[in-house]
Formats: C-alpha cells, sequence, structure tokens
C-alpha cells in the first residue's frame, strides 16, 4: 500500500483539436471508448421531442428515469435503488459527497480511471493505492482489505478495468465485499459490463439486494452512445441511495437529456449491433495488434490495451499516431500503454494501417 501523489487526470483530445492536423483527412477517432454508431435512433428521436417543450423546467428530479432503470433492471429492484447525474464522473462525485468527510481517505487500484483520483483530490480526500498485480492486472484483495483504516471510507474498482480492460468474478467481488468493514463502501465501476461477452461478470446487483455496502455505476456514455448528454447512474441499497438524493439540487437531469436515456433503454436492436460489433471487433483488433508485434491485454471491454514497442513511449506514439489522423490515447497510470477504442471494422482496420506506417511490420 502507498499514499498517492498529485495525479492530474487529463482529459482526451477532441476530433476538433486533431482536425488540424489531418491535412484534409477524416479523423479517426479511437481515444474516448463512444459508441462508433452514435446514440439509438429512438433516443435522438426522443430528445428532439424533448427540446420542444425546452422552455419548461424539466421535471425537479430524476424519478421518471429512476423507475424506467427498475423496469428494465427488474430483479426487484425499485426506483429508490436508483440515483441519476450527470455522467458516470458525476455519480463518483456524489457518492464521495454522501460517504466523505474532510481527511476521510479512499482507496484505489492502479492503473485504474484517472478520474478517481482527479475527484478524490479535488476534495482534499487523502488517497491509498493498492496496485493490480502481475501481467494480467489482477486485484489484491489482501492488500485492499489490508490497507483499510478506521479513516478509510471508501474503495474504487472498475470492473472490467479502464484502462486495462481486464475484469474479475464473483470470487473477487464476495472476498472484498465479505472483509470490508462496515464503516466502508464499495465503489463498483461497471461502466462497460455491457461488453462483457465472453466471461461472465459478478453479479453485483444481488449484492445491492443484499443491502451490502457496494454502489455501482452505470452510464449512458458507453454501450447506449449517449456520450454527449453526460448521462450516469448508480445502483445501491435505498438507504444510500436517499442520501446521494438529498444532496442534489432541483432540475438536476436536463429535459432532453432524461428522455434520450429512457429511450435508449427501450432500443434492444441499438444496443445488441453495439455489443455485437464489439465482441467480433475487438478480437479482429487485438489479433492485428499482436501480428504487430505488439503485446495485449485480455479485454472485456469496448477498447484493447497494448504495450508500446520499443522505442515509443505512450504519449510519443499518440503524437505519431496523430500526425496519421487516428486517435487513441495513453493508459491511465501507464507510461508505456495505449488504449485504443473498438471501432468499426473500418476504424479499427485504419488503426492497424497507420501503426504499420509508424512502427513498421
Amino acid at each position: 500500500m502507498s499514499e498517492a501523489t498529485q495525479m492530474e487526470y487529463k482529459a482526451g483530445l477532441s476530433a476538433n483539436d486533431v482536425s488540424a492536423l489531418a491535412q484534409g483527412r477524416a479523423v479517426t477517432k479511437l481515444s474516448s471508448n463512444e459508441n462508433p454508431f452514435g446514440p439509438s435512433p429512438k433516443a435522438v428521436a426522443a430528445a428532439q421531442a424533448a427540446l420542444e417543450g425546452a422552455n419548461v423546467y424539466p421535471e425537479r428530479n430524476d424519478a421518471a428515469l429512476c423507475g424506467a432503470l427498475a423496469d428494465f433492471h427488474g430483479r426487484g429492484l425499485t426506483p429508490s435503488h436508483f440515483f441519476a447525474a450527470n455522467s458516470g464522473v458525476e455519480v463518483l462525485s456524489l457518492i464521495e459527497d454522501a460517504c466523505l468527510t474532510e481527511r476521510e481517505r479512499a482507496i484505489i487500484c492502479p492503473p485504474c480511471f484517472g478520474a478517481y483520483s482527479a475527484s478524490l483530490q479535488k476534495k482534499r480526500a487523502p488517497i491509498d493505492t493498492v496496485a493490480l498485480q502481475g501481467a494480467g492486472y489482477q486485484v489484491d484483495v489482501d492488500g485492499i482489505l489490508s490497507a483499510v483504516t478506521p479513516e478509510t471510507r471508501l474503495v474504487y474498482l472498475c470492473n472490467p478495468n479502464n484502462p486495462t480492460g481486464t475484469w474479475f468474478g464473483e470470487e473477487t467481488l464476495s472476498a472484498i465485499l465479505d472483509g470490508l468493514p462496515d464503516h466502508v463502501t464499495l465503489v463498483y465501476d461497471e461502466v462497460y459490463f455491457q461488453f462483457a461477452t465472453e466471461m461472465g461478470l459478478p453479479d453485483a446487483i444481488r449484492h445491492v439486494l443484499d443491502g451490502r455496502n457496494i454502489v455501482i455505476v452505470h452510464s449512458f456514455s458507453k454501450a447506449y452512445g449517449l456520450a454527449g448528454m453526460r448521462l450516469g447512474y448508480g445502483i445501491a441499497p435505498p438507504e444510500m441511495t436517499a442520501r446521494i438524493q438529498r444532496l442534489k439540487r432541483a432540475f438536476h437531469i436536463n429535459t432532453a437529456g432524461m428522455a434520450a436515456a429512457i429511450a435508449a433503454l427501450t432500443d434492444k436492436e441499438h444496443l445488441k449491433k453495439t455489443v455485437d460489433n464489439n465482441h467480433s471487433e475487438r478480437k479482429r483488433l487485438a489479433s492485428g495488434l499482436r501480428d504487430l508485434g505488439l503485446e495485449t491485454s485480455p479485454s472485456q471491454a469496448n477498447f484493447v490495451m497494448f504495450r508500446c514497442p520499443v522505442g515509443h513511449d505512450a504519449d510519443s506514439l499518440t503524437n505519431a499516431l496523430v500526425q496519421e489522423a487516428v486517435m487513441v490515447r495513453p493508459a491511465f497510470h501507464l507510461p508505456h500503454h495505449i488504449r485504443a477504442t473498438v471501432g468499426t471494422p473500418e476504424d479499427n482496420t485504419r488503426l492497424i494501417a497507420a501503426l504499420k506506417t509508424v512502427i513498421g511490420g
């Protein structure tokens, strides 16, 4: 265990940032884990219809979306098990506001999503780190439990993990929940869960229904293609969601965003198209990277992480690919690894071709 030093979260470039360097070429953006097919047409239509009433304030709370989420997930979940926010990152922030007071501590497990440390640092919460272990980036259950102190309030785990794409099963999740004392809540970030098509993930909802100290984090930015709408939600025991709901201001979610999210939940065909493409193209992209001699990490997300070849670090290789009008992202906490989103077949072919140009092969 170690206490984290200051870690700056750097947002990824936008396609507009890169377009000036592309010299007239279309930019292939594989840096932000966005849906390559865009949002559901049903979501777009719902948002457009909602804009007809943009002169009227939205609903004061997120009850309508929470009700739709309860219907969607089933399992005996009720609207009181949910809360919505403006992005998954804001879900994290609300959890922190509900659980942390000054100088209370949190545990993160790098390499992990950079927003964890960024959000905690803004709230001046001391951060302890328990690194993922080995080439497979496995969760160090004993290390996490040993790192807990009387001041610890939150433990963050992402499954599948960003940026590695690796994942863990029910045994690990149960061991952590069984070992954490009552004053510690597990923040279980599962925003990529729809893409885990080859290996099953833990049944985290079962632990919510059992009243355990867990908050599941989901997002509409990835599989649902609504990143520009900035919508996320949490699933937790009602006692926790009630604490979080009290922290939120009125009119917290805008009308168009809420309408789009509710409609997106109904479009099973668009979700299937997205997941099916990811399932097949993730394998093809990983194979293409390995054919170039690049070491890849096994992934159950909508991205593949690979190690840069000798003579390159993540920043230099990312910048070289920008010159080829292809955008990827240096992996959080790993200066010699890159995270590449799984795109359409054409996107992924272009990435492989650009890498061949830059590194040879």
